[in-house]
């Protein structure tokens, strides 16, 4: 099981928080002049901030709240080198805040508390400095803080198992930001709870959260979150298996240029090795590993340290290097107190499989089961699959098949469970790529726009250069300008051009969908009932279950089923070769109508008779029609079938014909159930998704008509209905006279 680490952001949020205006001139005058001294001698600005405030801090002998204000910026310069200093300095702060009653002094000076107990996974009592925090900046309605510090409570939950309240918090915290705006946490919250669902493998919910964080980063353009978040979307591409895209991802999060957070740096290395990890790329896992070490090293972040360990004895189990792996997991778990409960429950699942391996089975299995509870508690999917596996094994070694049957069910439930949902995210990656390209394309779009917005404000440069310069330079720029003018006017061309390709393809690929949907409709319920009926029965046969005696009495209901099945599988054929054709092609020639019907009623006799259906052609033997001749003889089939399909036993169909000018009327009627109007309107679209009935039970799904619909168009003909409910249907198809 690999350890996420979607953003604690604590540090960053923290310290923005804490610019608070200063009203204290000495204050000011004393921090620029300790500033100005400090330059030649200090390397970073950071450490020149620092020892600038330790020295105002010496002339300042006020206890008042600019000195809570100093004591609290003090701590903020130790947060990425010395835990120690940082809490040191917090604390003073904090009780002379208490005297003064200055509650937004307590409330910075908790949170930084809060930091250091944090990062030493001190659990209970950082989630009492910052839940403390909370109560103050909610007593001050101060809304922009209060989202800082629910991202860093929602955190806490997150690691100590309670992924309900963490949820709660984390949502709270999302619909704060939107009331007052706060794109930038609102982002780093949404991050936060795509990494829960990330961490239980429910892709489709870690995708829209990281959609719509990549959102909130891209209008802020924060190069530093956008790399964050890219980054986790590859972990999400590399638990779906999509490893080519999960590089992609890896990539380009860590190629963009401004990251300097120590945060944001250490979540891309942690989240690119899960992804690597997720590849079976080693190699690259424990080089990005190594380097969020060093990190955590740097600023003496235990909690950060250890999700790192973990994650690397996870490599090494993997690798089949188990003493690696047990010694790691041994000494975190060592910390039970301390450490994160995903680290706890995931070191136990390994030292047990261990264990089991190395025939102390009955140690391993009181670590496994342990494992097993806290991974059903916090929904880990992948976790609860693996350890039920191993729980398995190992009552398997001890000959206690009822225990490992049960697991092994266990297991083989959230394989299923997991086989499914692999199904759903290769839908889910489709319409993200979709999203993603739709996304791309606005972003190219916009970019050629500011291209022109550039050659204009060129242009004008130009013109005013034209006019200080005289005469003969006005001249040279008239041309020029005649020249920019026509290549922007190539260039829109070409913009407009590009513009409507993409509006074709994507209303191509929403027709092509909307055929997907309906072809899989067609075969998963109008073609498995039939061929499921003829299959049983041949099976029945084929066992001695029928006799041929009994057989001969199906026969005929088995021929209806196998007729219809054809006539469906025919319709499809031709619906599909239209769809994927892009357009129906007719080869238009001269054909007798009477003798094109005749032939199409011969094929159709046999069905009409079962249900004592008469067929009466009153067809002109002159009239001649100019058509395709396959598809005049599909329009008639199809409008008879369904003429069939929805008349009553003894029912009567009646085909007539009448040239008139340069067109030649052809009226199909039946005596049969007739329609409503608003099922008539209905008749030759694709929208219907559900099966119809005939009166003796026929299915059908309407491809037939949208057929005759498609082929009377490709032969400039038109065709309309006229019905009753409960008195018959007639079909008039209009096509032109033949010579």
């Amino acid at each position: 099981m690999l350890y996420y680490f979607p953003t604690l952001q604590v540090l960053s949020r923290i310290y923005m928080d804490n610019k608070i205006n200063r009203s204290n001139s000495f204050y000011w005058v004393v921090f620029a002049l300790s500033l100005f001294f400090s330059l030649p001698f200090n390397g970073t600005a950071e450490a020149q901030n620092k020892d600038s405030l330790l020295f105002v801090l010496k002339s300042h002998l006020q206890n008042d709240t600019t000195k809570v204000q100093l004591l609290s910026d003090i701590a903020s310069g130790y947060r990425d080198t010395n835990l120690d200093s940082m809490m040191l300095f917090a604390n003073q702060g904090l009780q002379l805040a208490y005297k003064l009653n200055y509650l937004r002094g307590e409330a910075s000076c908790l949170q930084f508390l809060g930091i250091g107990d944090l990062r030493r996974n001190k659990f209970d009592t950082a989630l009492k400095y910052y839940l403390e925090a909370l109560h103050i900046y909610e007593g001050t309605n101060s809304k922009k803080s209060q989202c800082r510090v629910l991202l860093s409570v929602a955190d806490i939950y997150d690691r100590i198992g309670n992924r309900a309240l963490a949820i709660e918090c984390y949502d709270k915290c999302i619909n704060i930001c939107r009331t007052i705006n706060n794109l930038k946490t609102e982002g780093l919250a949404l991050v936060d709870v795509g990494g829960i669902y990330a961490d239980q493998s429910n892709f489709p919910e870690a995708i829209t959260y990281y959609i719509n964080a990549l959102k909130a980063f891209e209008k802020l353009k924060s190069n530093e979150d956008i790399s964050m978040t890219m980054v986790n979307i590859a972990t999400v591409y590399s638990g779906m298996g999509n490893y080519k895209k999960a590089k992609e991802y890896i990539d380009q999060g860590l190629a963009i240029n401004g990251v300097s957070d120590k945060e944001v740096l250490f979540s891309n290395y942690v989240n690119s090795g899960v992804a690597y990890c997720q590849m079976q790329d080693y190699t690259d896992a424990f080089k990005a590993y190594n380097k969020a070490i060093a990190i955590a090293d740097a600023i003496g972040d235990i909690r950060w340290k250890n999700l790192c360990l973990g994650n690397i004895a996870d490599a090494y189990y993997k690798t089949g290097n188990d003493d690696s792996a047990l010694a790691i997991y041994t000494r975190l778990l060592k910390e039970d107190d301390q450490a994160d409960t995903i680290i706890i429950e995931t070191g136990k699942q390994t030292i047990g499989a261990i264990l089991v391996k190395r025939g102390k089975v009955q140690e391993g299995i009181t670590l496994l089961q342990e494992a097993l509870n806290m991974a059903q508690i916090k929904q880990l999917k992948q976790s609860i699959f693996e350890t039920a596996r191993d729980l398995s094994d190992a009552y398997e070694r001890l000959h206690d098949y009822q225990h490992a049957l049960l697991y092994h069910k266990l297991y083989y439930n959230y394989y299923d469970s997991l086989y499914n949902e692999k199904t759903n995210k290769r839908i889910l990656q489709t319409q993200f790529d979709y999203e993603l390209g739709k996304k791309e394309s606005q972003i190219t779009l916009l970019n050629k726009d500011k291209e022109i917005q550039q050659s204009k404000s060129e242009r004008q440069k130009l013109i005013m250069l034209a006019l200080v310069g005289g005469l003969v330079l006005l001249i040279i720029i008239s041309v020029l300008l005649y020249r920019n003018s026509l290549h922007e006017k190539r260039s829109r061309k070409k913009i407009l051009r590009q513009k409507e390709e993409i509006q074709k393809q994507a209303q191509k690929l929403e027709e092509l969908n909307r055929f997907k949907d309906k072809t899989f409709s067609v075969l998963s319920h109008d073609l498995r009932g039939p061929l499921g009926s003829v299959t049983s029965t041949v099976q029945m046969l084929d066992q001695d279950i029928l006799s041929p005696e009994e057989f001969s009495e199906l026969k005929p209901e088995v021929n209806r089923q196998l007729k219809s099945l054809n006539t469906l599988l025919d319709n499809l054929l031709q619906w599909a070769r239209h769809y994927i054709q892009g357009h129906t092609h007719a080869n238009p020639a001269q054909v007798n109508l009477l003798l094109a019907a005749r032939d199409t009623i011969e094929l159709l006799n046999d069905i009409a008779e079962t249900k004592g259906i008469g067929i009466n052609n009153n067809i002109p033997d002159n009239i001649e029609v100019l058509c395709d001749p396959e598809q005049l003889q599909i329009i008639i089939r199809n409008i008879v079938m369904n003429a069939v399909k929805f008349t009553p036993n003894n029912g009567c169909i009646t085909l007539n014909a009448i040239a008139v000018e340069d067109s030649v009327n052809l009226s199909i009627s039946d005596t049969g159930v007739g329609m409503l109007p608003e099922q008539i309107n209905k008749l030759f679209t694709s929208t219907a998704e559900t099966t119809t009935y005939g009166t003796d039970g026929e299915k059908g799904i309407g491809l037939g008509l949208l057929l005759c619909y498609e082929f009377v168009k490709a032969n400039n003909g038109s065709i309309t209905v006229t019905s009753e409910k409960g008195k018959g249907t007639t079909f008039n198809v209009q096509l032109p006279l033949g010579a």
